[in-house]
């Protein structure tokens, strides 16, 4: 079993590499690293999220979080807002710019992985969708027994 768990952890590996920062041509996500793509693509799928929320959504200290944000503003990616309920609160809210960034990066790593998938039965597309869907709901679920018993 060793030897299994091995081989999906190198396969693992060689598809962040593959679809990371190295990425489709050699780009992930036009000017942005793997991990800014990430926040940004966080905030863009809730809206007027905190920092706080986005640095737990990727594992990261709000210092952590801070950081990219601030990366993600100097770019135009995004704006920072004082909450409407609460204005102690800090919301980042995506730009019209960082939509298209998002949009386009999804388009062209969709496209490449309809490519690369193409000549399969479309059965086993759907296989592939499926465990990838049970192994990311396994992890997603350990993190979280994680972070209630620190």
């Amino acid at each position: 079993m060793k030897k299994v768990i091995l081989d999906i952890y190198n396969s693992l590996q060689d598809i962040a590499w593959n679809f990371g920062s190295q990425g489709v041509n050699g780009e992930c996500c036009g000017n942005l690293s793997l991990v800014e793509f990430m926040a940004l693509k966080n905030i863009y799928e809730n809206s007027q999220c905190s920092i706080q929320e986005i640095g737990r959504g990727l594992n990261f200290t709000k210092s952590g979080a801070t950081r990219i944000i601030d990366r993600l503003e100097k770019k135009g990616y995004i704006i920072r807002e004082r909450s409407l309920v609460d204005g102690r609160i800090c919301c980042v809210t995506v730009t019209a710019q960082g939509t298209d960034v998002i949009s386009n990066v999804v388009e062209q790593n969709t496209l490449y992985l309809d490519d690369v998938l193409k000549d399969l039965e479309p059965q086993r597309v759907v296989q592939i969708k499926d465990v990838l869907e049970i192994l990311l709901s396994s992890v997603r679920q350990h993190e979280s027994t994680l972070s209630r018993t620190l």
